[in-house]
C-alpha cells in the first residue's frame, strides 16, 4: 500500500532559484514518482511570497495542498522584546496560529503514515502533530542550523553585533538539539550532519542527500571561456559573507594574475554594495530564470563559503553538468569530493586565486576535473536510487 505522507515546509518550494527550494521540490517529486500519496502544507512567507496560480503541474498531482501566509520578516520591536525571553527568535518568526489550525484540519481529514518536517523552522508544530495524529514524524535536516550562525558569529567583526549573534546562536542551538531528539527519524542531507547526529547521540538517522538524474547530465557548452561565476540567493547571510570575501580578498589577486578574466555574480536580492561593483571585469547579473542555462554559458563555478552547513546543492548540480568547481572546504562539506580529482578546494585568498589561475592556464586539466565530477555525482547521488531506498526504509518503520 502506498505511503500517505504530509510534508510541512517553511515556505512554498517554488520558484526553483535557491538550494532550499530545489531540495524541497525534489522531495515532492521523488515521493510522487515512488507512487506515494503526498500532501503539502506550506508557510507562504512575506519574504518568499508565491502567487499560487504560478505553481507548476507538480502541485496538481498532490493529494492536497494548502498554504498559509505568515509575515516572517525580522521586526526590530519583536526582536527587542524577544531578548527578555529564553526563546529562539529564529524559530518564533515561523510560529502562527492559522497555520496550526490548518494543520489540525488536514490531520483530521486524513490519516497519514508519515509527517515530514522540512527543517527545524516548522518543528514548533511537532506537538500539534503528536496530539492529532499517529503518524511517524521525521525531520529533513538540511543544515545543522546553529552551526551556520556559530560560524557567522565567529566571523563577525562588530563587537555589538557579535554579542547579539552569539545570543541568537545559543538559543537556536539549545532549541535545535532539543527538538531533534523528539522526532522518530532524522534525514540529514549531508554526511557531516549525519556524523554529528551520530557522535552526539541525538537520534536515529537515515542519510538522504540531494539527488541528480541521468537526463540532467550534459556536456557543458561554455560560451565565455574566460569567465567564472557565483550563483546564489543573497538573502542567505553566508552567501553575502562569501561573496564579500571573494570580491575584496580574492578578486584583486585573480585580476592581477589572469588577463581577460571576468566574474559574473548571479542571484536574487543583490546588496547595494555588490551592485556598486558592477563594471569592468565584474558583471552583477542579479536573478536569473534558469540556473542550468546560465551555468552552461559560463566556465568556472565559484563557491566561496566561509560559513554554512548542510550540502551545497548548486555544487551537485554544477557537477552534474560537468562544471569545474572551485570551493572552500566549508562549501564542499558533506559531498565527499576529492581535491584536484573532481573539485578544487581553496581556503585562502591566495589559494583561491591560484586555483583560478590553474583553470585558465591548464584548461584541459580543468575540464577533466569537471568530467570526473559528472561521474562522481551520478555514482553517489542518483535521485531514483535515493528515493527508492528511502521509501523502502520508511515503509518498514
Amino acid at each position: 500500500m502506498a505511503l500517505k505522507i504530509l510534508i510541512l515546509t517553511p515556505r512554498i518550494p517554488y520558484p526553483l532559484k535557491d538550494g532550499g527550494s530545489i531540495a524541497m521540490n525534489q522531495t515532492l517529486e521523488g515521493y510522487t514518482e515512488q507512487e506515494c500519496q503526498v500532501s503539502l502544507l506550506s508557510i507562504n512567507t512575506s519574504r518568499h511570497w508565491v502567487d499560487e496560480t504560478t505553481l507548476p503541474d507538480l502541485y496538481r498531482k498532490l493529494n492536497h495542498f494548502e498554504s498559509v501566509y505568515v509575515k516572517t520578516d525580522i521586526n526590530p520591536l519583536s526582536a527587542f522584546f524577544n531578548l527578555f525571553t529564553d526563546k529562539s527568535y529564529n524559530i518564533e518568526r515561523f510560529v502562527n496560529k492559522q497555520f496550526e489550525q490548518t494543520l489540525v484540519q488536514m490531520l483530521a481529514r486524513e490519516e497519514y503514515d508519515i509527517v515530514q518536517f522540512e527543517s527545524i523552522y516548522v518543528a514548533s508544530y511537532l506537538k500539534t502533530v503528536r496530539k492529532h495524529s499517529k503518524a511517524k514524524c521525521i525531520c529533513r535536516v538540511h543544515n545543522i542550523e546553529h552551526l551556520i550562525w556559530q560560524r557567522l558569529t565567529e566571523n563577525e567583526r562588530s563587537f555589538i553585533k557579535k554579542k547579539y549573534l552569539k545570543l541568537l546562536t545559543t538559543r537556536l542551538k539549545n532549541y535545535e538539539l532539543d527538538v531533534l531528539q523528539k522526532f522518530d527519524l532524522l534525514l540529514p542531507i549531508s554526511r557531516k550532519e549525519e556524523q554529528l547526529i551520530i557522535d552526539q547521540d541525538i537520534n536515529q538517522c537515515f542519510h538522504f542527500p540531494f539527488g541528480v538524474e541521468p537526463r540532467n547530465i550534459v556536456r557543458p557548452e561554455v560560451v565565455d571561456m574566460n569567465s567564472c561565476y557565483h550563483i546564489g540567493s543573497m538573502d542567505w547571510a553566508p552567501n553575502v559573507e562569501g561573496v564579500e570575501w571573494l570580491l575584496n580578498e580574492v578578486w584583486p589577486l585573480a585580476e592581477a594574475r589572469i588577463p581577460d578574466i571576468k566574474l559574473y555574480l548571479a542571484g536574487k536580492n543583490m546588496p547595494g554594495s555588490f551592485l556598486a561593483k558592477n563594471g569592468g571585469r565584474v558583471e552583477v547579473v542579479g536573478e536569473v530564470d534558469d540556473f542550468y542555462q546560465f551555468s552552461l554559458s559560463k566556465n568556472i563555478m565559484l563557491v566561496p563559503l566561509l560559513s554554512g552547513a548542510g550540502i551545497r546543492i548548486k555544487i551537485l548540480e554544477g557537477m552534474s553538468m560537468g562544471k569545474t568547481i572551485i570551493s572552500t572546504s566549508i562549501g564542499a562539506e558533506g559531498i565527499g569530493a576529492t581535491d584536484h580529482k573532481n573539485i578544487l578546494i581553496a581556503d585562502s585568498p591566495e589559494a583561491f586565486a591560484d586555483a583560478l589561475s590553474f583553470c585558465f592556464t591548464h584548461p584541459d586539466e580543468a575540464k577533466a576535473i569537471g568530467l570526473e565530477a559528472q561521474k562522481f555525482v551520478l555514482a553517489n547521488f542518483d535521485k531514483k536510487d535515493l528515493f527508492t531506498n528511502l521509501v523502502d526504509y520508511l515503509t518498514r518503520m
